[in-house]
């Protein structure tokens, strides 16, 4: 099923795009971005997550690029029925709360641990989940804003580990198409300074 068409569905209501618990940065640019392509077709979305957002890395990126994202407990207009799009993670993976809501989607790139229905399931074997979501812009032909193609970049950069680890065709594609888009001083700005002194130990 193309995603495109699956979304229309919602078009004019409200989705939860839900990370795994205790988000990275790829999580964050990948919900982050998600909601961005969502906007495009007039869906509103709500990003959340459970656990907590506490290492440097992490809240430079809400900082620099004003994100929202709630955690659970903040969640207080999610019911049974609301919709719940899944970013780098899948339900009963051991990694993420399986919140009121509902499960419709999901969009991943680790490896499946237990088949789930949804109605639809992206799932690549890449790098970095924000390769997927820079795939839909470039499928559909939506010129990513500037802070978008950077928040994927980043998040790519940093699953990847600067391209040293698990990195495929598709991301050092991806990378080549948010290159263009992005902007390399804040890339840069969030990219330095990433350790606390906690993290020394």
């Amino acid at each position: 099923m193309d995603f495109i068409d699956y979304i229309q569905k919602y078009k004019g209501q409200h989705i939860f795009i839900q990370t795994h618990n205790f988000p990275d940065p790829d999580a964050l640019g990948s919900a982050y971005s998600l909601a961005g392509l969502l906007a495009h077709y007039d869906i509103e979305t709500t990003l959340c997550y459970d656990g907590r957002i506490d290492k440097l890395s992490t809240r430079k990126i809400m900082e620099e690029f004003n994100m929202e994202i709630f955690s659970k407990d903040q969640l207080i207009d999610m019911n049974e029925n609301s919709p719940i799009i899944l970013v780098d993670s899948q339900k009963n993976s051991g990694n993420v709360t399986d919140l009121i809501g509902n499960e419709v989607a999901c969009i991943d790139h680790h490896p499946t641990i237990v088949d789930i229905e949804y109605e639809y399931k992206e799932v690549q074997i890449v790098g970095a989940c924000c390769t997927l979501i820079a795939q839909y812009f470039k499928k559909y032909q939506i010129t990513p804003d500037i802070k978008t193609a950077t928040a994927l970049l980043y998040g790519l950069k940093m699953d990847t580990n600067n391209f040293t680890r698990g990195v495929t065709d598709a991301d050092i594609e991806m990378y080549a198409y948010l290159n263009q888009y992005s902007d390399m001083v804040l890339l840069n700005r969030v990219s330095c300074n990433t350790l606390e002194f906690s993290d020394l130990s």
